[in-house]
């Protein structure tokens, strides 16, 4: 590999991650919204693990693959609203909705990350060095996003707490229905 492939060293990313780790916002927050957010941000932190160990600037791009990146996201906000409401499908896909509505700018911070990394040349040039240093600030737009996402989530995911017992909650209506 030439030197001119050799890469200075990534940039720091984890200083945009502020809520991550921190119980600033909810100081009582459980040890479930913990993991939850670990869940959350594992796909960017795994990224930055497997771009650190990266020697090119295609290996980079590839650890912060933007369509595997969303799915991942997506599957983890699913498995929140499914956690929450697993037998209770239209609260679940409400919930789906809110944390989607959240999540959205993150989604389309990825997108634009995509269409960055598709325009970085092969060779190397001063254009190549140009696209790269927009794939770099986007790739910090992104972390920054996400971290921004975080509270407004745990706040969705925290009042979507389904009640407990709302089965014996009520007694059957009128024809053994329970009310609406």
């Amino acid at each position: 590999m030439a030197d001119a492939d050799l890469l200075p060293e990534l940039p720091e990313l984890m200083l945009s991650l502020r809520s991550f780790g921190s119980r600033r916002g909810a100081p009582n927050e459980s040890r479930a919204m913990d993991e939850e957010q670990q869940h959350f941000f594992a796909p960017l932190l795994d990224g930055r693990r497997t771009a650190a160990q990266a020697i090119s600037r295609p290996q980079i791009v590839a650890a912060f693959d933007s369509r595997r990146l969303a799915a991942l996201v997506d599957a983890a906000v699913r498995q929140f609203a499914a956690v929450r409401f697993a037998s209770q499908a239209p609260a679940r896909r409400a919930l789906e909705a809110e944390l989607f509505e959240i999540i959205e700018p993150l989604r389309d911070a990825l997108t634009v990350l995509a269409s960055l990394a598709e325009a970085i040349p092969i060779e190397q040039s001063s254009a190549a060095d140009e696209q790269w240093a927009l794939w770099l600030a986007q790739l910090r737009v992104v972390f920054r996003i996400a971290d921004t996402s975080w509270p407004a989530m745990r706040e969705a995911l925290a009042s979507s707490t389904p009640p407990a017992a709302t089965s014996t909650r009520w007694p059957p209506g009128p024809r053994g229905e329970r009310p609406r």
